[in-house]
């Protein structure tokens, strides 16, 4: 049964997607619960991508907006551009190559429907190769964010602690309220931001965020994604050294990422995430300092933080430390470099 409580909105961006729009196109009008108005934005495509969106949509019987950029612009203007000319309470984002599963919309809708505070909704994804066969994996799994405490329906604790260091919320599988979209934006030049990474971090300052461990989209990786997964199938100890890495990664880099939350315009913090993103970014500053003193003293830092609790936020363990100091010292003695 149609759900009539929100209009609904798909704001789809185009860069000469000719190969794979059909596609996608055909997968959002194939919906159970079909949108109430596609907006298309194309970032001054060469090839016949605008001539094959209109055919499209204009049989679809689906009111529809199709703009143009006269240069490119890239993703986060585009991006910020197209949601922000969507008139629908919700707004679901999707890239030109991808396909969404036909409950997509459905299944996104009743999780906004179950809670007036939730802001945004994200779901898992299958990855498929270019011809859309199957990789074998999920999103959630390839980018080591089940490790990290990702799951259905998370706490938003444990959700905002997740987002402060990693890229867990693709936009192809997110659908947020338009509202919540338009106070967060403009994204900031600052940080490193696009429109989905700059939502997915001041959502809890708005309200909360909902995600669903469904491979709603088949999120295709063919080479030439503007922003992709790059993932090897790796045992599970492997795993956790690559968690570890990736906490690290952001340790040394991130602590002015964080800052720029902290400044998010005309809204109060919530007092629990203010303290959280402070923490974070006093840890992360702290680790910043101690990498240029030598492999020594960031060996005693991370002892250190283990066993003071300050990685644990992380879901980084005692053990986790020991194997990933081990895999550092073999890959020295190999000659290579380390993280």
């Amino acid at each position: 049964m149609k759900n009539d409580k929100f209009r609904v909105s798909v704001a789809i961006c185009t860069y000469n997607g000719e190969k794979y729009l059909g596609e996608q196109l055909d997968s959002i009008l194939e919906q159970t619960r079909q949108p109430d108005e596609i907006t298309l934005l194309d970032d001054n495509s060469s090839d016949g991508t605008l001539i094959l969106a209109e055919n499209k949509l204009k049989k679809s019987g689906i009111p529809y907006h199709i703009l143009q950029h006269k240069q490119n612009l890239g993703v986060k203007v585009s991006f910020t551009e197209c949601i922000l000319a969507c008139s629908g309470d919700i707004v679901f984002t999707a890239d030109q190559d991808d396909v969404w599963r036909k409950d997509k919309i459905a299944l996104m809708l009743e999780e906004f429907d179950n809670d007036p505070r939730c802001v945004m909704v994200f779901s898992n994804a299958e990855l498929v190769d270019a011809e859309g066969k199957s990789l074998g994996c999920d999103v959630w799994t390839a980018l080591n964010l089940r490790r990290a405490g990702l799951r259905n329906h998370i706490p938003q604790e444990d959700y905002r602690r997740l987002i402060m260091y990693t890229w867990a919320v693709p936009g192809t599988t997110m659908g947020v309220r338009r509202d919540f979209a338009e106070k967060a934006f403009p994204v900031p030049e600052e940080g490193g931001y696009i429109h989905d990474s700059w939502l997915a971090v001041t959502a809890p300052v708005y309200g909360i965020v909902t995600a669903v461990d469904l491979p709603l989209t088949a999120y295709r990786q063919h080479g030439k994604n503007t922003v992709g997964v790059h993932f090897k199938k790796h045992g599970p100890r492997h795993q956790d050294i690559l968690q570890l890495r990736k906490v690290l990664f952001y340790l040394k880099r991130h602590a002015a990422r964080l800052r720029v939350v902290l400044n998010v315009k005309g809204k109060v913090l919530p007092a629990d995430y203010r303290m959280e993103l402070t923490e974070s970014i006093e840890l992360f500053e702290r680790y910043a300092h101690y990498e240029g003193d030598g492999a020594v003293k960031k060996i005693l830092f991370l002892l250190a933080r283990t066993i003071d609790g300050g990685l644990g936020r992380f879901h980084i363990s005692r053990r986790d430390v020991f194997y990933y100091l081990l895999h550092q010292i073999f890959r020295r003695r190999g000659g290579r470099s380390s993280e």
